[in-house]
C-alpha cells in the first residue's frame, strides 16, 4: 500500500493496520517489529493519545500526544526528547492498539497504563543524554 493511500484507507474503512518504521516510539514500538493498529481521526485526541499526522513535506510521522491545545498539540515520540506543535488539522489517525509478538495490546490495557507513568522520566533521561553528549561532543 502505498502512503498516499493511508488517507483513502481510512476514509474507505475507518481502520488500517500498518508495521511500524523507526525507532521513535521505542520502547513501546520497536522498528519493523510491530504492527500498530490505526483508526480515523475523529474529533479531538486526548493527552497520551498516539496519533499519526502528515507533516506538510507528505511525511507520516507516528508519535504520542503530551498536551492538548486549543489548536494543536505537542507531540513527542517516546523515545525522544524534542517536542514538536502540531496543527489539530495534520492529524489523520489514533492508534487504539498494537501487535507484539502476536499479541494485541490494547490502549486500555493496564500493563499499557502502567507504561505511560514512565513516559516523563524517560523524556528527561533522554534529555540529560542528549546535554552530556553535547558537552562531550565540543571538547
Amino acid at each position: 500500500m502505498s502512503k498516499q493511500t493511508i488517507e483513502s484507507e481510512l476514509n474507505r474503512t475507518g481502520r488500517l493496520l500498518r508495521t511500524t518504521i523507526g525507532t521513535s516510539m521505542e520502547p513501546m514500538l520497536k522498528n519493523r517489529e510491530n504492527i500498530v493498529v490505526l483508526e480515523k481521526a475523529e474529533g479531538i485526541l486526548k493527552k497520551y493519545d498516539v496519533a499519526l499526522y502528515k507533516r506538510p513535506n507528505g511525511q507520516y510521522v507516528l508519535h504520542r500526544v503530551l498536551k492538548v491545545r486549543e489548536n494543536n498539540y505537542i507531540i513527542c515520540g517516546d523515545n525522544l526528547w524534542r517536542k514538536e506543535i502540531v496543527p489539530h488539522e495534520w492529524v489523520i489517525a489514533r492508534a487504539s492498539g498494537y501487535y507484539k509478538d502476536g499479541n494485541f495490546i490494547s490502549v486500555d490495557d493496564k500493563d499499557y497504563c502502567k507504561y505511560l507513568k514512565t513516559l516523563g522520566i524517560r523524556r528527561k533521561k533522554l534529555w540529560i543524554k542528549s546535554i552530556i553528549k553535547r558537552l562531550f561532543n565540543e571538547k
